[in-house]
């Protein structure tokens, strides 16, 4: 079902539909016929989201020659990838599962870019666990299948040089509480805690081992690697829309509010700016693939799918885009002043 634009600006609730979004239009240094019409759809309401609507109403997609024309779907992650027949690209995240099954199934999917948040997780173990190697061969409690808290304990893992799905065997136990009272009890031997459990969880005497920063994806871009041969320099330009996007939200907040508060009810006021905040710790200067957080999706996959099992995060990603702005003047120019990101 599509929805306007304006409906969304009826309040909250509505961010949580999925929205699909068309660009095309020429900055003025664009000739009319150098303009590329590019289909997007977000999927979910998250930072993404966020940094795209900013980017549509800064006027910045329009200044790479590229107009962005809304048009909001209900729709989830799943189904949303699977309307990648219908448009270019596609912002969100869910279940990797979405994105797996159909490229292991010969879906010409492609992740361009990637969000991660960095968050301190540690692992929770028992008495006589002394180092996370020592987990081999024991079970590690999870809040679900696919859940961060498996993503963060895959990651864990895969640092202590373990393989989650052979050297392991992860269990679904709940949310954190739950996990630390399966751990009391040794049902499991191992837990991923964030940094505020894990402090709660050593007053109580649990163990907490490496505590450390853990990436985690919290959206993914997605294209076709038919629509990036068709259209490269159609994608270049999004890309560098994107980013110009992101510093834009990290540079300019009271703008950046302003453009998000117009889509939330007035009394949603303090929400949006907690909202901004917390979006905008998490921003890089580009939605770089993370490999310790995109082989967890890998991991996930094999774990559930049979078909997912031999799939590498090579075959689901085309980085060059990103690493095209890495090193490049473009990047360098933005952020001639210092910006804490």
């Amino acid at each position: 079902m599509i929805i306007s634009r304006p409906v969304i600006r009826r309040g909250f609730a509505l961010f949580s539909l999925a929205l699909a979004a068309l660009a095309l239009c020429a900055e003025p240094m664009w000739a009319a016929d150098a303009a590329k019409k590019v289909r997007l759809a977000y999927a979910g309401w998250e930072l993404g989201t966020a940094v795209a609507y900013v980017g549509v109403d800064s006027g910045l997609f329009k200044k790479h020659g590229l107009i962005i024309d809304e048009f909001p779907i209900r729709d989830t992650l799943s189904a949303g990838v699977q309307s990648l027949i219908g448009v270019d690209l596609l912002i969100g995240f869910g279940n990797p599962l979405a994105i797996l099954h159909p490229v292991a199934g010969g879906a010409d999917l492609a992740l361009v870019g990637a969000h991660v948040s960095y968050n301190q997780y540690g692992m929770g173990v028992v008495a006589g666990v002394s180092s996370v190697k020592e987990l081999k061969g024991k079970k590690v409690g999870v809040s679900a299948l696919g859940a961060r808290s498996d993503l963060v304990a895959r990651v864990i893992l895969r640092r202590a040089g373990l393989d989650p799905a052979k050297d392991v065997e992860l269990v679904a136990a709940g949310l954190a509480p739950a996990r630390a009272l399966a751990l009391s009890k040794n049902l499991v031997q191992g837990v991923p805690l964030n940094q505020q459990v894990a402090a709660e969880a050593q007053k109580l005497g649990i163990k907490i081992l490496e505590l450390k920063s853990v990436p985690v994806v919290t959206d993914l871009l997605m294209t076709t690697r038919s629509f990036i041969k068709r259209e490269e320099d159609t994608v270049r330009r999004f890309m560098k829309g994107y980013a110009d996007a992101i510093h834009h939200f990290v540079s300019r907040r009271d703008d950046s509010l302003a453009i998000l508060k117009k889509y939330f009810p007035n009394n949603q006021g303090l929400t949006v700016d907690a909202m901004y905040d917390n979006f905008s710790a998490q921003l890089r200067p580009l939605p770089e693939l993370n490999s310790e957080a995109l082989q967890a999706l890998v991991d996930v996959g094999a774990a559930m799918e049979k078909p997912s099992k031999s799939l590498k995060p090579a075959d689901i990603t085309e980085p060059r885009f990103v690493d095209e702005l890495k090193n490049s003047k473009f990047l360098k120019d933005l952020y001639t002043e210092k910006i804490s990101l």
